[in-house]
């Protein structure tokens, strides 16, 4: 009896330590622990979609308010990426280096208190800049997540759960849509201090939504760390110890009962646990060499270049579609009947420069003509839709993909994408325009899901949120120049900025070709 212990005892310890936590994973089964953590990872992602997303509903209303021009919108929806792409390559490097939880607990519970100070903002300089140290602490958060909750799922269904913490993003643009039609129309102003301190609606509306982040870094706290996160750097008890408690909660049985009693060879990693934060900085920085060495940087390259590209055109299409959709709501509200797309949106760059050149006199009573176009119940239907076709794609794409692969079935979603966004240029109803720039996000986004489960499957570990952090940055980047350029294009023609979005989806789609496939080129990558 002891003879057969002590084999089983060596057979464990020659075995790699990742394949044996992967094993417990497995004995740990799903259940109410990972649904637990399904649904705080789904408010962190509300909150994180949120932070982006405010600015598009609130351009309408607040226009008057806040002396806004359209590029001043096209900034304020640029900013948070403006935060991101400072903090991003840094907030990554430092989740891997210190831990995943610490990172989610203390970011969400920073984009709560920045929600609480945007909600107060009583200029257009002031929500600015809040904005931009929105984007700085969404980026500690933001990166993390995929990483935290694909590291406590077994590999047999780590896919699917990837899907569906994809899918978490077209849910929030549902919700974002539902909480701005509750909250926006409502006919909220409350005066605190006459010409200082004043709260319109659209401050109380960002007061609301900041509690998505709070209940984000509440649930946190009571996450522990990722069991992988532990073993890669040498903490094999404590990895063992977070098994036993997702086994207890997902079973209901004793920790005592759980059949891994070792993760495998003792100091396989070298432990930083009590290495002072000097030592584990050094020791990260050495293994962020890897990741600048064939294959994971010419991955690295890859996927930074298809993201960058993609985000460009997702989220300038994506964060003025409100705008768009107030437009043309208010064409039809005073004309009666819809038009060419590019009719209705030359005449509100034709109105808005009179109301600019009104606003520029000396005449005070001429500068209080300003008008805001708002939103009716028709832009947040729309942008239901939106979040619909959205989870529409994403479930259509996690039932072909087993059939056509991720490769084949990106490069359709992105010639789809071309496609829909060069037809705009012929709708001539609210309908039309809407149903194509919905199909246009849902493919898109569901493209980008597909290459992020790839992006998560191909780098170790140990980098893999710094991977996914600069490839971040990079795709922040191209927010930030869609947001910024997409005004501007608007100022030189209607259709500029739609064709160059279909142009440049179409141009992306042959690097597709390129990407590794995670079944077949996982070398020195994954979970070892």
């Amino acid at each position: 009896m002891n003879d057969k212990n002590t084999s089983g005892d060596v057979k464990d310890e020659t075995k790699d330590p990742m394949a044996v936590l992967e094993e417990g994973l497995i004995i740990c089964k799903f259940g109410r622990f990972h649904i637990r953590l399904l649904f705080t990872t789904m408010a962190a992602v509300f909150a994180s979609t949120l932070v982006t997303t405010t600015s598009s509903y609130i351009l309408p209303m607040a226009e008057c308010d806040l002396n806004m021009s359209i590029m001043h919108k096209g900034l304020l929806n640029a900013m948070p990426f403006f935060g991101q792409v400072g903090a991003t390559f840094f907030t990554g490097f430092l989740v891997d280096t210190f831990g995943r939880r610490i990172f989610l607990v203390g970011g969400n519970a920073a984009l709560f208190a920045c929600a609480l100070v945007e909600g107060s903002s009583q200029n257009y300089w002031m929500l600015i800049a809040i904005k931009l140290i929105e984007g700085i602490a969404m980026s500690l958060s933001v990166s993390a997540i995929a990483s935290m909750v694909s590291e406590f799922v077994h590999k047999n269904i780590r896919d699917r759960i990837l899907m569906l913490y994809c899918s978490f993003m077209s849910l929030s643009l549902i919700v974002a849509a539902l909480m701005s039609w509750a909250v926006l129309p409502q006919p909220w102003h409350v005066i605190i201090y006459s010409g200082y301190f004043e709260l319109r609606i659209w401050n109380f509306y960002l007061y609301i939504c900041s509690v998505w982040s709070l209940i984000a870094s509440i649930l946190y706290c009571t996450i522990p760390e990722s069991p992988k996160y532990l073993l890669s750097h040498g903490q094999e008890r404590e990895a063992l110890n977070v098994l036993c408690k997702v086994y207890t909660e997902n079973t209901g049985n004793s920790k005592d009962s759980f059949p891994i009693k070792s993760l495998g060879k003792s100091n396989v990693f070298k432990s930083t646990k009590d290495m002072s934060m000097k030592k584990q900085l050094t020791h990260a920085l050495i293994e962020v060499k890897d990741l600048f060495r064939a294959p994971l940087f010419n991955r690295l390259m890859l996927f930074s270049s298809l993201t960058f590209v993609c985000l460009l055109a997702y989220s300038a299409l994506r964060l003025w579609y409100p705008q768009l959709s107030t437009i043309i709501e208010n064409y039809k509200k005073d004309h009666g009947d819809t038009d060419r797309f590019c009719v209705m949106i030359n005449e509100y760059r034709y109105n808005l420069d009179i109301n600019d050149n009104i606003t520029n006199t000396d005449n005070v009573t001429d500068a209080k003509v300003c008008i805001p176009h708002l939103s009716g119940s028709e832009t947040y239907v729309n942008g239901i839709i939106l979040g619909l076709f959205s989870l529409l794609f994403m479930g259509a794409s996690g039932y072909l993909v087993d059939f056509l692969g991720q490769k084949i079935l990106m490069f359709a979603q992105l010639l789809l994408c071309a496609i829909c966004s060069g037809s705009l240029y012929w709708t001539n109803s609210s309908i039309q325009t809407a149903l194509l720039i919905s199909a246009t996000c849902g493919l898109m986004q569901s493209a980008l899901s597909l290459q992020q489960n790839i992006l998560i499957r191909v780098f170790p570990t140990t980098l893999r949120t710094l991977a996914l952090s600069v490839i971040l940055m990079v795709g922040r980047i191209g927010s930030l120049l869609g947001n910024i350029l997409f005004p501007l294009m608007l100022e030189l023609g209607c259709m500029g900025p739609f064709l160059a979005l279909s142009v440049i989806t179409l141009c992306v789609a042959g690097l597709v070709y390129f990407l590794p496939d995670p079944n077949k080129q996982n070398d020195g990558a994954g979970d070892k």
